[in-house]
């Protein structure tokens, strides 16, 4: 007759050999390999941007923002040096 003792050291040994085969596995395991680079867009900055032959206009955001901007407009972007 199976006894409630007997289930319960069953099942302890199995996820006590479940952790370890875990474990032996996640240490085998190759290094984790880097994906492609994300650019960290940085703080929020002042640029100062210039169309063709165009005025200067003011844009306040991060480089990510900046880039973005600078393809949707067709201007470039320096940041703003206040002297």
């Amino acid at each position: 007759m199976i006894t409630l003792k007997t289930v319960t050291k069953t099942l302890a040994a199995g996820a006590l050999s479940a952790a370890f085969v875990m474990g032996a596995m996640s240490i085998s395991a190759p290094t984790a390999e880097a994906g492609i680079p994300q650019i960290l867009c940085g703080p929020t900055l002042q640029w100062s941007c210039v169309g063709r032959g165009g005025p200067s206009y003011l844009f306040i955001g991060t480089v990510c923002e900046k880039d973005a901007y600078e393809k949707a407009k067709r201007r470039t972007c320096k940041p703003l040096v206040i002297k």
